[in-house]
C-alpha cells in the first residue's frame, strides 16, 4: 500500500508546472499557409472567404518654392530670401492585393455551432460574452484573436482554425 501510495506521488510530481509559474504550451500553428493569392475557380466546392492587403503607402516631403529671391536691379544684392514651404504628400507603392482562404460555409454557421466557437474561444480566454450563438462583432473580433497571431488576420472563421478548434471534420 505505501509502495503504491509513494509510486503515485513520484507521477504526480512530474506534472507540477514549472517554476515560471506558466505551464509550457507549444507554439501556435501558422495559418498563413492556408492564405493564395489565386482567386477560387467558381465551381470550387468549398466556400472561401477574401481579405485584402493593405496598400503599400509613402509620404514624401519637399522643400517647395512659393516665392522667388527678390534682388537689388542695381547691386544684384538679394533684398529679400526666397520663400519655401515644406509640402508632404502621399505616394502609392503597390495597391492592396485581394488573398483568398477555404472558410466555413455560411450554411455551416448555425446558432448551435457559433455557440460551440464562442465556448471553444472562451475556454481559450479569447472571448467574454453568452455563447448565445450569434455571429456578431465580440465574436468576430474573438475569431481574429485566435487567427491573426497565427497569421491570418480575419474575423471570418478559417475551415483549418476550426478544425484546430476541433468544431469541425472536413474530409477532402
Amino acid at each position: 500500500m505505501k509502495a503504491a501510495l509513494l509510486l503515485a506521488a513520484l507521477a504526480l510530481a512530474g506534472c507540477q508546472e514549472t517554476s515560471s509559474g506558466a505551464p509550457k504550451r507549444p507554439p501556435p500553428k501558422s495559418l498563413a499557409s492556408e492564405i493564395s493569392t489565386k482567386a477560387p475557380a467558381p465551381d470550387a466546392k468549398d466556400c472561401y472567404a477574401q481579405i485584402n492587403t493593405p496598400a503599400q503607402v509613402e509620404t514624401v516631403t519637399d522643400q517647395v518654392q512659393i516665392m522667388p529671391e527678390q534682388r537689388d536691379p542695381k547691386t544684384g544684392e538679394i533684398t529679400q530670401p526666397a520663400i519655401y514651404r515644406e509640402m508632404s504628400a502621399q505616394r502609392m507603392i503597390e495597391a492592396g492585393k485581394p488573398r483568398y482562404f477555404r472558410a466555413m460555409c455560411s450554411s455551416d454557421l448555425t446558432p448551435g455551432f457559433v455557440a460551440m466557437v464562442q465556448r471553444a474561444l472562451a475556454a481559450r480566454d479569447l472571448y467574454h460574452g453568452r455563447a448565445d450563438g450569434k455571429l456578431d462583432p465580440a465574436t468576430g473580433r474573438a475569431i481574429a484573436a485566435y487567427q491573426a497571431p497565427r497569421g491570418l488576420d480575419s474575423p471570418t472563421l478559417s475551415l483549418r482554425a476550426a478544425q484546430e478548434l476541433g468544431l469541425y471534420i472536413y474530409t477532402p
